[in-house]
């Protein structure tokens, strides 16, 4: 093999790399088209300079045409791609332009492989100094089919490099490129001419095919870095962004436990201040000595009572500051645990003579995995809240049954009670630590509830329109793998 047909086969090597790892690219990251427009004009010259090492060292009329026709096979499309590649790395439309190059190519291959771009019986063995050394090769003769292709080709390249220049123009990464396309164009046609003209041809199209190569690949590597730089900027800027938000949180979060605080201060202020007032008078009252029996008792009463107005309100302060970690012991028979639940709410101190409570409990309801007593005061509470939501009388529907939510098996606890109801922006609020629209309460205890319900890895909604009563759905998974982590 002659130094200049292993030339070519090492540039059939660097434009087959190019093509299988610019190919590559364009599965990994389909974004960008150009890459696999490259990828095939990196192909073609790959075949279109294996076969010229060939041609270089064919001997034979048969050999010659062969080659000749595996560099046209290459030819053709490297063309099209060309075309198709400066348009996307310029974002030029001209979609005709495009389907007529590849409309070329596609009919120049069948042309090659029909047979009719050489005429293989005039092809002679000649001396030729074109590739710098002496050698005994066969060359075919171009017939005017293959001239008609060839010739249509390059004016599809010359439109190319007139459309990389005029980008260029504007765009200083692509100057380097359109000057290499521009020398490697001019010997190509050079070369197309020689033959016309039935002059030996010097094949610059031979070698400077590598030169576009280089240029293309400089500005595709320059995206790459460019692409890297603006990540990197973006990764600072995400950084900075973080670090703001990440002091912005803290300041919200000295700011709410600031609020929280004073709710809790106003809230203790309120709760706390109230009875100890009426706890000290009833017992100024117990201490005159005039005192009658009946009126002894009533003023025990009363401090019987307030007493357990301190004590729901240090338990549901507790309940509320303690975390929340189920403990997750034996199975919870929720249809059993909601009927203690009710009945130990309706058990206090208030008379709920005029409410009247029904159960609609599913004879077989599914045991759960959770903590039985975080469980049990969450529906307290939400029993405790309906009742007070009917201070006139109403009725409060208790149901349970098994359900399914998103393919999870669940258990679905539902309150309705025919009371207040609430507004819009009360039920928007409902669940809010310390909010509430009753002079005496702490306003904890549906966010105790919600708190119990997500520590469970379920869920609370309301449902609720002002003067119509409400709904409180407490929905809990049955096994322990739908379970969250606990919340603090």
């Amino acid at each position: 093999m002659s130094w200049t047909a292993t030339a070519l086969v090492a540039w059939s090597g660097i434009f087959g790399f190019a093509g299988i790892y610019y190919g590559a690219l364009h599965l990994m990251r389909r974004q960008n088209p150009e890459y696999i427009s490259f990828a095939g004009l990196c192909g073609g010259l790959f075949l279109y300079a294996l076969a010229t090492a060939f041609t270089v060292d064919s001997q034979s009329p048969a050999e010659a045409v062969f080659a000749q026709n595996l560099q046209h096979l290459g030819v053709m499309p490297a063309t099209a791609f060309f075309v198709d590649f400066v348009l996307r790395l310029t974002d030029e439309a001209h979609p005709r332009v495009r389907a007529a190059a590849m409309i070329n190519a596609a009919l120049g291959v069948c042309a090659v492989l029909a047979g009719l771009f050489f005429d293989a019986g005039v092809a002679e063995p000649t001396y030729d100094w074109s590739h710098g050394e002496l050698t005994n090769r066969a060359i075919a003769d171009m017939s005017a089919v293959g001239m008609a292709f060839v010739g249509v080709g390059v004016g599809f390249a010359f439109y190319g490099v007139v459309i990389l220049f005029n980008a260029a123009r504007g765009r200083r990464d692509l100057r380097g490129a359109a000057v290499m396309t521009g020398i490697a164009l001019a010997g190509g046609a050079w070369d197309v001419l020689a033959r016309l003209l039935d002059v030996t041809p010097i094949n610059f199209s031979s070698h400077g095919a590598l030169l576009p190569v280089l240029g293309f690949s400089y500005v595709l590597v320059g995206r790459f870095t460019q692409v890297d730089r603006q990540l990197e900027d973006r990764t600072q800027e995400l950084a900075r962004s973080y670090d703001y938000l990440r002091v912005t949180q803290q300041a919200l979060v000295k700011k709410e436990q600031l609020a929280a605080v004073g709710e809790l201060s106003a809230v203790i202020a309120h709760e706390v201040r109230n009875p100890l007032a009426i706890i000290k008078n009833a017992v100024s009252g117990l201490r005159r000595k005039e005192l009658r029996p009946d009126d002894g008792e009533t003023l025990l009463a009363i401090l019987d009572e307030e007493t357990d107005r301190l004590n729901r309100l240090i338990n549901d302060l507790l309940a509320y500051a303690r975390p929340i970690s189920p403990e997750h012991g034996e199975p919870v028979d929720m249809r059993r645990l909601v009927m203690h639940a009710v009945e130990l709410a309706a058990g206090g101190s208030r008379d709920i003579s005029h409410i009247e409570i029904e159960l609609e409990l599913e004879n077989e309801v599914a045991e759960v995995e959770g903590d039985e007593a975080l469980l049990r005061h969450a529906l307290i509470n939400i029993v405790d809240n309906a009742l007070q939501a009917m201070p006139l009388g109403g009725t409060l529907t208790v149901s349970c049954r098994d359900t399914e939510v998103e393919g999870r098996p669940c258990v679905a606890v539902e309150f309705h009670d025919t009371g207040e109801g609430m507004d819009t922006i009360v039920r928007s609020r409902a669940r809010d630590p310390f909010f509430t629209t009753r002079q005496t309460g702490t306003g904890l205890g549906l966010a105790i509830v919600d708190r119990v319900a997500r520590a469970h890895g379920g869920s609370v909604s309301l449902e609720s329109r002002h003067g119509q009563g409400t709904m409180v759905s407490f929905l809990v998974p049955r096994d322990r793998s739908s379970i969250a982590p606990p919340t603090s």
